[in-house]
Formats: structure tokens, C-alpha cells, sequence
């Protein structure tokens, strides 16, 4: 007798994606999951009906901050007292199971599908196999995390902000990196941390520890109430389009400590405390960024933030028996002036970026940056310093192109340096701006309408393409998809050049595709210049989940990008290549044909 697709997804075998059973499933799920996403953070008894009704098992005294993602829902248990930050992904083709007092960041994400590594199998039918996901009782993940198929992370581990689990992670660990390893096993001596930052006086609230330094106790009243007054206002926030700047800019100046003369943060956005945050003169914060600003963020004048970049300035108790009081430390982060933050970036507490530092994509900043830098890494180190000799390549090059009798538009869509401040390119964005919210708000589901309105934004829409919204790109007309190309949600294509995804292509949630640089000389930046190159994603390219793609980069016909991957140079065909930056690690083969299941557990 031949088994269903379900019974073949069940048993870690390959099934077809969209077998229509399944696909039922799926459909009950996104349109719940669409709902959850329109729920106020603090609606507490709304959340938690919904959530029940979409995961399998869900404990008691646990929450989950929306907006939330998975697939199916039944597959996922989660234990008693767990609680899920905002915008956390689950894609639950096989069982995701967390057991009891699990913390996990936000922007994390569990995959537990496989799609075959060779291009044939997934080619004529998107087919693809799935690994359970495990993650033991007691244990932190910090935000930004990427959970691979078939993990199993032990009890009581910690896991840094950032990392990409690849491995099983044993017991008690501390683990970071892409990918992730044990740097050792936790012990006694974590608790002096918590010892060192205990204040003991009574006439010292929790406010007052929280803003000093010290432990304080996360569920107090008063900070509760901040939190509560700064989500709604962010939810409100959120509402606004990107279009209407000076909206924007005057209502987040009613919450914020400070925010400057052109100063702009673009939805979605999330952050808990509007007091803690002080944004300089002409600073630009980009969609899809988040904040969890238990410390105070200072951002200078003049910084560039991209897409995709979070803060995280509260820190844990490493030991369970400690951190499971809810008690917390904060470190402030400072931001200086003129720096450039590259988009999809994670800023842990603590940390001061120097005057002039360019952060480049995907980078884990766990220290200081000095002044005049470039890093780059998980976690980031310094590459070089900034030049006299960069910027004076810059002037020559900008000087060969100051002839030029094309408008700003035609300059950027043929990478010649261009004003992004030009007029004409101003209204462009802000009329595509509404399009992608609108596209953004629709139920994944809703195939015929959601197509239409794809169709309306991007200039090339191949026949059975499919992008899952949420959804944002920067002008649409520079980008192209190919037939039956699948783009997972929360896709951000930054178009300001073309963006060519062929057939049959797989992009995995949450990447980020990016045209655009910026110059090396401050004043120029400040002004709105920059350059763009194309990006071109080859016929059955697979990138898997959170994958960052650079300016100018072609990645070849077939290649499979592993989840958390920085793409920084071009890659060739038939290969597989993974982490930050990018390598290849080996070619793609006939044997990979003959056995899908390369990477399956026995």
C-alpha cells in the first residue's frame, strides 16, 4: 500500500511539501498564526487562546511573545513555565520538542525540514525530509539563534546570541558560534556573577537596579508598566507606513528619551522601553529591527542602522536555579557617531561601537569596536582600519562619474555612485511602501489574491512562484522571480539594483538580500550616497533559513546555502557552502541523487 505524504513526513522520509493534505494542515495553521500576529504583545488572554489552539502541547504558565511562526502547530510541545520571545520561527514539517523553563530570545528559529541536496529531487515537486528538534529543560537561548534538523541542545545549557546549532549541544554547556561549540561546561563559579550584582538595600527598588546595574527582578510592577506603555505605543507605531516619515518621526518622539531632528525608525519594529532609547540627529533605523533595551541605547548622529539588526542589552543568570527567579542584569549599548551597521547584525549588552566603525552583515558583536574600523564575523573582529587611501579610491572613482548625464535612478539601477535623498527615488520607495505593508498584512494562504498583489510589486512574477509573506523589498521593479520559485516569509530584498532568483529556487525565512553599500568617506554617507550591484540567484538554488546575500554576488545553478550563512563572495555551481562568511565545503554529486538523506541520524 502506498503511504501518504503524511505518513512519509512522519517517518523522516521525503514526502511532497504540497501534497494536498498537508497542505490543509497548513492552511488551518497560517491563518491562526496570521491572527496571532495582529495581537497586541500583552493581550495575554488572546495570545495564549490561540496559541493553544495551534501548538500540540502547551504548559502551563508558559508564553509566547507574537508575532510567532510555524508550519503545522500539533508537532510542537512546549513544557511548563517556557517563555518564547518575539518573533520566534518554528517550521515544524517533524516534532519540535522544549521541555520545562526554557528562555529563548527573540528572532530564534527551529527547522527541522530538509530539503534534498540535489537539485533533481526537489525539482519537478518540492519535496523535502524533516530531523525532530529537542531542546532540554532548564536551558537559555539567547536571541538570533538558529536550531538546525535533528539537534538535540541538553538540559541547563546556555546558548549565545547569534549562533547557528548544527550539533547535539550536551548537558549544562555553554555554546556559541556559526557553528555553534561548547567553550565549556557551566559550574559553581557562574553563580558569583549573580552574588557581584546583588544590591543589597532596601531603599533601592527595582527600577533603580535596573538602570544602575544590578539584579533586579524582571516581573516588578513598575517596570511591568513601562514595558506594557512602550509596546503599545510601538503596536501603534507599527500601524504607521514607512511612507509617512514625519508622522513617524513626531509620534516616536512622544515615547523615546530622545529622538532627533531626521531621525527614523521604519516598521516592523519592536523594542520594551521608549525611555531608555536616545536616537542622535539624522539617524536611520531600518524594518524588521529589534530592541530589547533593558540598558539605556545611545545612538549618535549620522548612524546608519540595516534591516534585521537587533540589541540585546539584558543578560541572564547562567545557572537555572538562579535564573528561573527572574532575575536579570542590563548593559548599556552605546552606538557613536557616523557608524554604519550593515543589516542583519546582533549587538550583544555592553558594547560601544566607535566613531566611523562599519559593521558588516550577519556580525555577532560580543566586544567594544574601536573608532575607524571594519568587523566582520560571529563572533566579530576587526579586519582592518579605515583609510586614508579608501577614501581617496572613492573620491577618484566618484570623480570619473561626476560627467554623467543620467538621473540619480538610471546611476543606481547601473552602479554608478547615486543620491539615495534624489526626489524621484524618494517617491518611488515611499509608493512601493504601502504595497509591501498590504502584502505584509495578508494570510499566507489566501494563494489567488496574495498572487495578484505579488504580482502588482514585483516586475518578473514566474508562474507558480510563490513569496510568503510577510514581505519587503525597497522598489520591486528591480526584482525578478522565477517559475515556481518558493520565498519563505520574512524575506527583505533590498532592490535598489536588479534581483534576479531563478526557477525552481528555494530561499529559506528571514533572509536578507542587499544591493545597496554605502562610501567609505562620512560626509559623502551622511548624504545620502551609496552604489548598488546586482544579485543573481541561480535555477535550484537552495538558501536555507536567515541566509544575509552582499552586494554583486552571483550564487550558482543548484548550490545549497546553509542556514545563518554570510554570503560574501560568489558561488559556483553544484556546491554546498555554509557559514559566516560563506564557504564552499564540497561539490554536490551523483551520490547525493542516490541518497537524500545524507545528513539523517541512523
Amino acid at each position: 500500500m502506498t503511504k501518504t505524504a503524511k505518513e512519509l513526513q512522519e517517518e523522516g522520509l521525503l514526502y511532497d511539501v504540497f501534497d494536498e493534505e498537508l497542505a490543509s494542515i497548513k492552511d488551518k495553521t497560517y491563518g491562526l498564526v496570521n491572527e496571532l500576529s495582529h495581537v497586541d504583545a500583552l493581550d495575554k488572554t488572546t495570545v495564549l487562546s490561540l496559541v493553544n489552539k495551534i501548538v500540540g502541547k502547551f504548559g502551563a504558565e508558559s508564553y509566547i511573545v507574537p508575532p510567532f511562526r510555524c508550519d503545522y502547530g500539533p508537532n510542537i510541545s512546549i513544557g511548563e513555565h517556557c517563555f518564547i520571545n518575539y518573533n520566534c520561527c518554528f517550521l515544524d514539517s517533524a516534532k519540535v520538542t522544549i521541555g520545562d523553563y526554557v528562555y529563548m530570545g527573540p528572532n530564534c528559529n527551529i527547522f527541522t525540514p530538509c530539503h534534498p541536496i540535489h537539485h533533481e529531487l526537489r525539482w519537478d515537486k518540492v519535496t523535502e525530509y524533516a530531523l525532530p528538534v529537542t531542546v532540554g529543560s532548564h536551558t537559555w537561548i539567547a536571541g538570533d539563534v538558529i536550531i538546525n534538523p535533528g539537534v538535540t541542545i541538553g538540559e541547563g545549557c546556555v546558548i549565545g546570541a547569534g549562533s547557528v546549532v548544527t550539533k547535539d549541544i550536551p548537558d549544562n554547556s555553554l555554546a556559541v558560534g556559526n557553528p555553534c561549540k561548547v567553550i565549556r561546561q557551566l559550574n559553581e563559579d557562574d553563580k558569583k556573577i549573580v552574588e557581584q550584582l546583588t544590591l543589597n538595600d532596601d531603599t533601592k527598588d527595582n527600577v533603580y537596579k535596573q538602570e544602575h546595574g544590578y539584579m533586579y527582578f524582571v516581573m516588578d510592577k513598575a517596570l511591568r508598566s513601562q514595558v506594557e506603555n512602550t509596546v503599545h505605543y510601538v503596536n501603534i507605531l507599527n500601524k504607521l507606513s514607512n511612507s509617512e516619515v514625519q508622522r513617524r518621526r513626531d509620534f516616536l518622539r512622544t515615547f523615546t528619551k530622545k529622538f532627533d531632528e531626521g531621525a527614523i525608525i521604519n516598521s516592523p519594529f519592536y523594542m520594551e522601553f521608549g525611555n531608555h532609547l536616545e536616537v542622535g540627529i539624522n539617524s536611520i533605523i531600518e524594518g524588521d529591527c529589534i530592541m530589547l533595551n533593558s540598558g539605556h541605547i545611545k545612538i549618535g548622529d549620522n548612524v546608519l542602522i540595516g534591516p534585521k539588526t537587533s540589541f540585546y542589552t539584558p543578560v541572564h543568570p547562567f545557572l537555572p536555579e538562579q535564573r528561573e527567579t527572574w532575575i536579570e542584569y542590563a548593559k548599556p549599548i552605546t552606538i557613536e557617531d557616523n557608524v554604519w551597521i550593515c543589516g542583519s547584525v546582533t549587538i550583544t549588552g555592553g558594547i560601544t561601537i566607535g566613531k566611523n566603525a562599519i559593521i558588516c552583515p550577519g556580525s555577532i558583536i560580543t566586544r567594544d569596536v574601536p573608532a575607524n574600523t571594519i568587523v566582520a564575523g560571529n563572533p566579530a573582529k576587526v579586519i582592518r582600519k579605515i583609510t586614508e587611501e579608501d577614501i581617496a579610491q572613492y573620491k577618484q572613482e566618484l570623480a570619473k562619474e561626476q560627467n554623467s548625464t543620467l538621473s540619480e535612478k538610471d546611476k543606481m539601477e547601473q552602479g554608478y555612485w547615486y543620491n539615495t535623498f534624489d526626489t524621484e527615488l524618494i517617491k518611488l520607495r515611499q509608493q512601493n511602501a504601502p504595497k509591501t505593508e498590504a502584502y505584509s498584512r495578508i494570510s499566507a494562504n489566501t494563494l489567488c489574491y496574495k498572487d495578484k498583489m505579488a504580482k502588482a510589486i514585483i516586475n518578473n512574477f514566474g508562474e507558480n512562484a510563490n513569496i510568503i509573506p510577510p514581505f519587503t523589498c525597497t522598489y520591486g521593479n528591480n526584482v525578478s522571480i522565477g517559475e515556481a520559485t518558493i520565498i519563505n516569509h520574512n524575506g527583505v530584498f533590498i532592490d535598489s539594483n536588479k534581483i534576479n532568483v531563478g526557477a525552481h529556487a528555494l530561499i529559506g525565512p528571514k533572509s536578507l538580500l542587499n544591493c545597496s553599500f554605502r562610501p567609505y568617506d562620512i560626509d559623502d554617507r551622511n548624504n545620502g550616497i551609496a552604489k548598488t550591484s546586482a544579485i543573481n540567484i541561480g535555477d535550484g538554488a537552495w538558501l536555507g533559513g536567515r541566509v544575509t546575500v552582499l552586494p554583486g554576488i552571483t550564487i550558482g545553478k543548484h548550490s545549497v546555502i546553509g542556514s545563518g550563512s554570510v554570503v560574501t563572495e560568489n558561488i559556483p555551481d553544484d556546491v554546498v557552502a555554509v557559514g559566516n562568511p560563506c564557504r564552499v565545503i564540497r561539490k554536490i554529486t551523483e551520490k547525493d541523487k542516490l541518497n537524500p538523506y545524507k545528513n539523517k541520524k541512523s
